[in-house]
Order: structure tokens, then C-alpha cells, then sequence
């Protein structure tokens, strides 16, 4: 058997959500309403779990009610009642959000900002 001994260039590139380390991250252990993707903004439902911010439809134009956005899915959750672990602070990258259809990053910037959540 032969050996290969050419030098050889191998790259990794990972996929990070979050952007720094300046902002202290915390989290807190929830409940979800629903499956979650990782990298989600989650709301707080009426039952007091973790759910997906959505846009709602009203005269063929969409809207983002962000008052009760909490925070980012730190992990993904398969379906109602799981376990899910959600970002309360930090920096993170804002095109490695998982965003609901008609959500922007626009709509959830500066509330997120509110919460000390920065998006770069």
C-alpha cells in the first residue's frame, strides 16, 4: 500500500449564528409551541412557550408584531412541548436566521436591539 505524502490544502468553513463575544450570550432553558428551527426569533405565546414570530396577512400586505419577541431558538426543537434552549442576548448573524415566510430582518432589528440582541 502506498503512501500519499504530497502536501495537501484542505478548507473548513462553518456556519455560525452568532457574530461575537463582545455582548454576554444568556439563554434560558422553555417549552416550544410549536417545532422551532435553529436560528428562529421566538415570541412568547399566550401559554408562556417558545414559538416562531410570523407575519400576519391583512389587505394583501403583511405585518410583524414584534412586541412579544423574546429571542433566538439556540436549538432546534422537532415539535410542540419539547425542550428548546433560546439566545436572550448576544450578537448574532442576521442571514443565519431562520425567518418565516414575509418576516424580515428589517421588521425585527430594532427590537431585537431592545432586547440587547444585535444583528450583524
Amino acid at each position: 500500500m502506498a503512501m500519499d505524502l504530497a502536501k495537501q490544502s484542505f478548507t473548513y468553513e462553518p456556519e455560525y449564528l452568532i457574530a461575537g463575544t463582545n455582548i454576554p450570550i444568556e439563554t434560558k432553558a422553555m417549552t416550544s409551541a410549536s417545532a422551532l428551527a435553529l436560528g428562529a426569533p421566538v415570541i412568547i405565546d399566550a401559554n408562556g412557550k417558545a414559538a416562531k414570530l410570523q407575519a400576519t396577512e391583512s389587505n394583501r400586505s403583511y405585518s410583524v408584531d414584534t412586541s412579544a419577541l423574546y429571542g433566538i431558538a439556540a436549538e432546534a426543537a422537532s415539535a410542540a412541548n419539547k425542550p428548546v434552549m433560546v439566545y436572550l442576548t448576544g450578537e448574532f448573524f442576521a442571514d443565519k436566521l431562520e425567518l418565516e415566510d414575509n418576516v424580515t430582518v428589517a421588521d425585527i432589528d430594532v427590537a431585537f436591539r431592545k432586547l440587547g440582541i444585535f444583528l450583524k
